[in-house]
């Protein structure tokens, strides 16, 4: 079965890289370490640019619209990930998506707590429209945590003078920061990825003094009037499912247009860990056809 494959894949990188009672700083080399063995789209060109003061590298698949753009937030639960490790990941959803990716170099914590993050993002995005790109072009697409900042970033937009862009995607996406205390634990999932109590810690460290539970962090709470489309991935294994269950449910209720893909037996953001995986390639393509139905 291709989830066990995955897995296979995500515990031999785990062993190969993952130090015993780790500092902040291996964690983040363990993270990337694991992504920078795959392998970027052959043809791939990658460029650093300012937008709006925010440093993000822009990732194009040959062939890519110059005029289309995916602003991509990496994962890494607010603490770990960096734009380098995910050029690959990054690469593969500009061909999917034949588009441009600009993958934002936000803040992370505990160095910069909550919102700084958002606040990135938000920067560079307004960057990239003052740059001549046409929001109604422009998409958010998040892993993880980034996931759960693309959904809150298009929800706080549609409550600004920023226009909101024309899509947003969540890869796996880790909504809830709060944590909530019924969260199945990896026993019960069978995710080897994540830990309620290790998404409790990635909580604290970005949240410092403030609440898991405020609309300002947490897509679930959030108003999500006005929302453009969203298309949501989860797997049956994921730890993070049930968010993208609750998160549904409240963004129908809204009246926001929600697409929610979820994929049998697989586990937390089997995106960035398998390119080869069929399970995959199928994801990514549903990405593709997504968004050029909603940013053309």
């Amino acid at each position: 079965m291709p989830s066990k494959q995955h897995q296979a894949v995500v515990d031999q990188l785990l062993d190969a890289v993952a130090p015993v009672n780790p500092t902040l700083a291996e964690m983040r080399q363990t993270y990337d370490q694991i992504l920078l063995p795959f392998r970027p789209v052959e043809g791939t060109t990658f460029a650093k640019h300012r937008a709006g003061g925010i440093d993000v590298d822009f990732v194009t698949a040959p062939g890519a619209d110059q005029d289309r753009c995916v602003v991509f937030i990496h994962g890494g639960g607010y603490v770990l990930g960096s734009v380098h490790a995910y050029h690959e990941m990054a690469s593969r959803i500009s061909a999917a998506t034949d588009s441009r990716v600009a993958l934002v170099d936000y803040r992370l914590a505990p160095e910069a707590v909550a919102p700084a993050a958002l606040d990135d993002c938000i920067t560079a995005y307004r960057g990239l429209i003052d740059d001549g790109l046409n929001p109604e072009q422009i998409s958010f697409v998040g892993d993880s945590a980034g996931g759960g900042m693309a959904l809150l970033l298009v929800a706080r937009l549609a409550h600004t003078d920023i226009p909101t862009p024309g899509a947003a995607v969540a890869l796996s996406p880790w909504i809830d920061v709060a944590v909530r205390a019924d969260m199945p634990d990896e026993k019960q999932t069978g995710d080897p990825m994540l830990t309620p109590d290790g998404l409790r810690w990635f909580a604290q460290t970005y949240l410092g003094a403030a609440s898991g539970d405020d609309p300002v962090h947490n897509a679930l709470h959030a108003d999500l009037t006005g929302t453009p489309p969203v298309l949501i991935q989860t797997g049956t294994r994921d730890i993070t499912h049930q968010d993208a269950i609750l998160f549904t449910e409240r963004a129908r209720a809204t009246g926001v247009e929600v697409v929610l893909d979820v994929y049998p037996e697989l586990i937390h953001d089997w995106h960035a860990y398998g390119p080869d995986l069929p399970e995959g390639q199928q994801a990514l393509a549903r990405v593709g056809a997504f968004l050029a139905e909603h940013t053309n």
